[in-house]
């Protein structure tokens, strides 16, 4: 994990920029400061560095500002021990300033003193104004590297709640729960991962050994499927998923796992698998080409019924209609079928059509309201066009 160096690069304003660094400077502390961050600015860190060692010997409290300058120039030079000594100091001097605090957890970090450098990490995103997802995420992963595993999770954990949400944030909640053997919550955090990166093998590969520690064995077979689907297994992998087939007493599927090559028609289940992933990566294209692969196996109500509402949503209405019906007419249980029909069939207006199929929503519990108040707007519709059409002819006659 690379961890950035909170060093201030502005010109120095005494009533703008130090706004921020706690209190006003003088003068003359404000001409030495100024003269250190122009020396940096030219590339001249050693004229910088000299100025700065000055400012601090005789300053008694020396300025905030003077202290992130001064300890980060010591940390780009590797000087680690002094760097050290003078953020202690600006620590306990200055214990509110965010960039002290930063970059006193990046020299902890470097000091492999990691759970210390994850507190301090936390410490500096609550004194932001506002949320710093890096910041936070390097405090997970310094708990991490510190075996703070518990800590770890809790840390990334608010993370994911965000409404964008990176992979690695996800990665690392769900490496923090497998080492606490919390295999359930594993297993759901992997899941939503794989739904940001379906094509990260390793990671299909991981959710499988989490669903085998919580004994989902058949799902797991799934997972490894998948994975190999994306990078062909060794020797050794094929052996392993053919013993876990015998396992669950799939001989034919433990003799596949030995011969197959992997790029044949995947099986059903790990056709769903992938076109869930697919959909969740929003690829549509690839979602419904897993789907027909599936339902050309097994033609089942829940998989027609999936076609239908990602060809509703792509507004392919007739196709919908098609693969809607197909869902109906092998009993889908929900009504969302017929419901998805009438919307459909409503979308390229056919309005008689449609209120068949709403009628017959109406007959299940969960779409009841909403077909009847497709219907009603289909019968407003149609009075209102017999109306127009009465008005036209009164006006002839």
């Amino acid at each position: 994990m690379r961890l950035t160096i909170l060093l201030i690069s502005l010109v120095l304003l005494p009533t703008l920029a130090l706004a921020n660094m706690s209190r006003p400077m003088t003068e003359q502390t404000q001409r030495q400061l100024s003269k250190a961050h122009a020396c940096i600015k030219k590339g001249k860190p050693d004229c910088a560095r000299k100025i700065l060692s000055q400012y601090m010997k005789h300053a008694t409290h020396p300025h905030p500002y003077g202290v992130v300058l001064y300890g980060s120039l010591l940390l780009e030079q590797n000087e680690l021990s002094q760097a050290t000594q003078i953020f202690e100091k600006g620590y306990k001097d200055y214990p509110q300033c965010r960039e002290i605090v930063h970059n006193l957890a990046v020299v902890r970090y470097e000091q492999e003193r990691f759970k210390e450098a994850g507190n301090l990490f936390l410490e500096s995103c609550n004194l932001s104004e506002k949320p710093i997802p890096t910041i936070r995420y390097q405090a997970s992963a310094c708990y991490y590297q510190a075996t703070a595993y518990e800590l770890a999770y809790d840390a990334v954990r608010p993370l994911l709640e965000l409404e964008k949400v990176e992979p690695n944030w996800v990665k690392l909640a769900a490496h923090s729960l497998i080492q606490r053997k919390q295999w359930t919550q594993a297993e759901k955090v992997l899941v939503r991962f794989l739904r940001l990166s379906p094509t990260e093998h390793t990671y299909w590969k991981l959710l499988a050994n989490v669903r085998i520690e919580h004994k989902k064995y058949k799902r797991a077979a799934a997972a490894l499927e998948i994975a190999y689907r994306i990078q062909p297994p060794t020797e050794e992998e094929r052996r392993n998923l053919s013993q876990l087939y015998l396992y669950i007493e799939a001989p034919l599927l433990s003799a596949h796992a030995l011969e197959d090559s992997f790029t044949s028609t995947p099986s059903a289940i790990v056709c769903d698998q992938l076109a869930r992933a697919y959909l969740s990566a929003g690829r549509t294209e690839q979602a419904l080409s897993m789907l027909n692969l599936a339902i050309h196996q097994d033609s089942t109500s829940a998989r027609w019924l999936t076609k239908g509402i990602i060809l509703y949503g792509k507004r392919h209405y007739p196709e919908a209609v098609t693969a809607l019906q197909q869902s109906a007419d092998l009993n889908e249980k929900t009504g969302l079928a017929h419901f998805l029909i009438g919307m459909s069939l409503w979308e390229i207006q056919q309005w008689k059509a449609a209120k068949n199929s709403f009628e017959i929503a109406t007959r299940y519990e969960r779409y009841a309201k909403k077909a009847k108040k497709a219907i009603k707007s289909i019968d407003s519709m149609v009075d209102n066009e017999r109306q127009s059409r009465l008005a036209q002819l009164n006006d002839l006659l």
